[in-house]
């Protein structure tokens, strides 16, 4: 009796249709690792020949027949989309600005705490140094640290639909 209800909800769960999964997959050539966007999330981007700047949307559908995406309340085909700026930063980046930033941040306090309290031995040349790391750390994170992703010959955009 159990054997034979065990087969029965093994098949009744066999014959149901599994809802598909669908992502926006960015790959590039040479690379067999892609990154996956899913549904539901934002995404910033910029369209061919608009002079605008980036919009940033969220993904309501995806159609891999048309390789289309519903961004906001209109499709976009993924052959118009220049540029893709992805949520995530990269992580080197930002750890050796942030540590920069931070270490100018406290040589400048230092040396304010000390010229304040008039202890000129302790404060030479700690709020200029702070500024020049602080400074530093902040165009390392702003040069390195966002990920962008220029689509054309080496990079592309596509939809995929994983149905089981």
């Amino acid at each position: 009796m159990r054997n034979g209800l065990l087969s029965f909800i093994l098949f009744c769960i066999s014959i149901q249709q599994v809802s598909a999964q669908k992502y926006l997959l960015i790959e590039k050539a040479g690379n067999l690792h892609t990154e996956k966007i899913v549904m539901y999330e934002e995404l910033t981007f910029q369209i061919k020949d608009d002079k605008v700047g980036w919009y940033t949307r969220q993904i309501l559908d995806m159609e891999p027949d048309g390789q289309m995406i519903l961004l906001g309340d209109s499709w976009v085909p993924l052959n118009t989309i220049a540029s893709i700026k992805l949520n995530r930063k990269r992580v080197w980046p930002n750890i050796i600005g942030g540590a920069l930033q931070v270490g100018g941040i406290s040589m400048f306090m230092g040396d304010l705490w000390f010229t304040v309290t008039n202890q000129p031995q302790y404060s030479e040349g700690g709020m200029e140094f702070g500024l020049i790391n602080f400074g530093v750390g902040t165009i390392i994170r702003a040069l390195f640290s966002p990920i962008v992703y220029d689509l054309g010959k080496r990079k592309r955009l596509r939809v995929v639909d994983l149905t089981f």
